[in-house]
């Protein structure tokens, strides 16, 4: 049985689909296809001056993006030139959407919500270590306070529209369980560990590493070791890593319960034996990976000997609530975006670019 559970976050929806939100829906024969392609070819107005996209009347301009971008680098990762654009275009259009939505229903943050948010933020940090993490970010102050105002918003709204929805029966519980036996059959022992992962850019390994990637490498191996210090200090592992997510850096990830099993965990010999030492509640000393890009901590949650877990456990049941919910949350947050998008007057002036 795997107790792990990855919850969406609240906040930005990603696009699942930046150029289009009617071809993908619908089977049209392929002359009826190519012709609406090159009919709404034929009809593209000229875009105002700096605009990639207008939604509902409001301009996205190319500077939004570019600093959409900027502030999410590691949200496209893997993407490069047009199609990273056309991606982060399209984040951009969904978090507009959503922000309309908002203020038509009077739940936009205000900068007094951004600045009560930021200082509990700040809480975990001193000042010194709280402006290191906005350069990490490549963030300054007002970035952030705009970030988290947003973030504010759209977690309003989706929590009035979308998450006060979602309701995990007793007999939604007892259905998943008997239809996912396997799940609670484990032939092996299973850990359940907490992380805070620290990354450098790409490519910065210690043999060929330019001056930027170095000094990348060497900001996650002074965050990590920040880290490493306040936990021995008795600072509580979720807390930690929970402050340290809300700043959206490149470098920063971490994982409320990932899950390895033995065979995994053997695979694995430098996290094995940090791991196996460890009694539940207790950290292992920071570990680096292979090519040196990365720093991690581990902390012990519980461990699962193998068996059969009934039904009548509480963490059985307590797992499938939380992992119903999270796939409930996941579908209900998708389709109230693509509600949303077709009841909206978009265009995407960008795409149609690229399809002159």
């Amino acid at each position: 049985m795997s107790f792990a559970t990855n919850v969406p976050g609240n906040g930005s929806v990603r696009n699942r689909s930046a150029t289009s939100h009617t071809l993908g829906r619908y089977r049209l024969p392929a002359v009826a296809v190519t012709g609406l392609i090159f009919g709404v070819i034929g009809c593209h107005r000229a875009a105002p001056a700096g605009s990639l996209a207008m939604v509902n009347g409001a301009a996205i301009s190319a500077a939004q993006v570019d600093e959409y971008d900027r502030l999410h680098p590691q949200a496209f990762s893997g993407e490069t030139g047009e199609q990273r654009r056309l991606d982060v275009l399209g984040q951009v259009i969904n978090d507009e959407i959503l922000e309309q939505r908002a203020r038509r229903f009077n739940l936009e943050a205000t900068d007094e919500d951004a600045s009560e948010k930021l200082t509990e933020m700040k809480a975990s940090y001193t000042q010194e270590e709280f402006d290191q993490q906005l350069r990490a970010a490549n963030l300054t102050l007002a970035d952030m306070r705009a970030q988290v105002r947003r973030e504010l918003t759209i977690d309003r709204l989706l929590n009035k529209d979308v998450f006060s929805r979602i309701n995990i029966t007793d007999a939604d519980l007892s259905t998943y369980y008997t239809s996912h036996q396997e799940e609670f059959n484990l032939s092996e022992t299973r850990y359940h560990l907490a992380r805070i992962v620290v990354s450098a850019l790409p490519g910065s390994s210690p043999s060929m590493a330019t001056a930027g990637q170095q000094a990348s490498r060497e900001n996650a191996l002074r965050t990590i070791q920040m880290v490493h210090l306040r936990l021995q200090e008795g600072e509580d592992f979720s807390s930690l890593a929970n402050s340290l997510a809300k700043i959206k850096t490149a470098a920063i990830d971490g994982d409320a319960d990932v899950d390895f099993t033995q065979s995994q965990l053997d695979s694995d010999p430098l996290l094995r034996d940090s791991v196996s030492k460890l009694l539940a509640g207790q950290s292992t000393d920071v570990l680096q990976s292979p090519d040196g890009n990365q720093f991690a901590i581990y902390k012990l949650l519980f461990r699962e000997p193998a068996g059969i877990y009934s039904f009548g456990d509480p963490r059985v049941q307590q797992f499938i609530r939380e992992k119903l919910r999270a796939q409930r949350a996941e579908l209900l947050k998708t389709a109230y975006v693509d509600m949303l998008r077709y009841q909206s007057n978009i265009e995407n002036y960008y795409a149609e670019g690229l399809l002159r």
